[in-house]
């Protein structure tokens, strides 16, 4: 008797706490999800993640971080309990190169998610054709610039900021995340990525998580 292939819309990560999470890639127009993991930003963190003050998220803004189409625009988000915590992405600037960009929220900070996140979509990279990642970052956030040298972007002071590209590294022995796992889940249909935002769609019903 033939099964039906198994489609898992997961892929679990250990983090560095003895904590777990899970990553799944973005459906396209889930704006809840960015919004969600915004609200959890303090506004240091908004400012650092969009280079200016962002109180809000306009309405522009949400729809275009929620377009995403599995190719020019990739885009990985994270959840704890279900609540989605951090989100990564690269958007293509050309059919070689694309921008790298994550943030976590705050409360969930220093545990490992944004190493998951960031292996995960450079994973993705890879295998799409990306030959070159690029980035900008404001002087001082040590975090992230440790997040773009684990995947190979190289950082240079340019008016008053950092920015860089370089080559997307192959993830380290040592990363929380399976890559075979992530190039399985990315290969996946898009109807496999609507299963996966349904399948976590519990933390509607919960508050957001509160920056600090």
């Amino acid at each position: 008797m033939t099964h039906p292939p198994t489609h898992h819309v997961h892929v679990h990560v250990r983090l560095r706490d003895g904590g777990s999470a899970l990553l799944r890639p973005l459906a396209g127009g889930e704006v809840s999800v960015v919004e969600a993991v915004f609200e959890g930003l303090s506004s240091q963190s908004r400012r650092r993640r969009f280079l200016v003050p962002m109180p809000r998220l306009p309405g522009g803004h949400r729809r275009t971080l929620a377009d995403v189409d599995g190719d020019r625009h990739v885009a990985w988000v994270a959840l704890v309990h279900g609540i989605p915590v951090g989100l990564c992405r690269f958007v293509r600037t050309s059919a070689d190169s694309a921008e790298l960009a994550f943030e976590v929220v705050d409360e969930h900070q220093g545990r490992g998610i944004g190493s998951a996140l960031v292996d995960a979509v450079t994973t993705v990279a890879r295998d799409r054709g990306i030959t070159w990642l690029e980035a900008t970052v404001e002087p001082g956030n040590a975090a992230s610039e440790a997040l773009l040298a684990r995947a190979g972007v190289r950082l240079v002071a340019a008016d008053g900021l950092l920015e860089g590209r370089g080559t997307p590294r192959a993830v380290r022995w040592s990363s929380p995340v399976n890559p075979r796992a992530v190039l399985a889940l990315a290969a996946q249909p898009a109807s496999s990525s609507s299963t996966a935002a349904a399948t976590s769609s519990s933390w509607r019903s919960e508050p957001c998580l509160a920056t600090s």
